[in-house]
């Protein structure tokens, strides 16, 4: 099975942040529910994430040498009930700015890492979600500086599609303070 393409995404007003949500996730719209979709927390659920930003330019010698390529990286572990064999896993995921503006909006498949001791799967995503500016000797190509993170976790088996109702969201340093 492969994870459904994106929902569309209408403009919503702006919404309050969460204990969970730092000040920008206040300024930016949110990754709205898919249709249809069964809040179940006992079938789907987050197990850990992560997002860093990083210059992935090698380092020659230990002294600056003025170039970078800066790459936002996001990892996210979740939990997934057996209810079939057969089962896909996926996150909806938007990337924000530090006004809150959308830079970029993706579906995102999870693979399947190990089986859990409790009736479940552990799945996980791990990867590049967004290029940043890149300079080298020869140019400055400036992107947008990514400063959060929002998404939400599904999996379909059974022929419905379960998730478990909340927004996640991870924040990012500045690309002043990366690399």
């Amino acid at each position: 099975m492969r994870p459904p393409r994106p929902t569309a995404h209408r403009a919503k007003p702006a919404y309050v942040p969460t204990a969970h949500a730092p000040h920008a996730a206040a300024l930016a719209r949110p990754v709205e529910p898919r249709s249809g979709a069964v809040v179940d927390r006992a079938i789907v659920h987050l197990t850990g994430d992560a997002a860093v930003k990083d210059d992935v330019f090698p380092c020659t010698g230990g002294a600056p040498d003025g170039r970078t390529n800066l790459q936002t990286q996001l990892r996210v572990g979740a939990w997934v009930r057996n209810l079939a064999y057969a089962k896909s896993v996926w996150l909806d995921a938007h990337l924000f700015d530090r006004e809150g503006r959308l830079l970029h909006a993706e579906t995102l498949p999870l693979r399947f890492t190990e089986r859990a001791d409790d009736g479940g799967d552990l799945f996980e995503f791990d990867g590049f979600v967004y290029q940043g500016s890149v300079a080298t000797a020869g140019g400055f190509d400036e992107r947008p500086d990514v400063r959060g993170v929002q998404y939400r976790l599904y999996c379909e088996q059974q022929s419905a599609v379960y998730t478990d109702g909340l927004r996640h969201w991870c924040e990012l340093r500045t690309d002043a303070a990366s690399g």
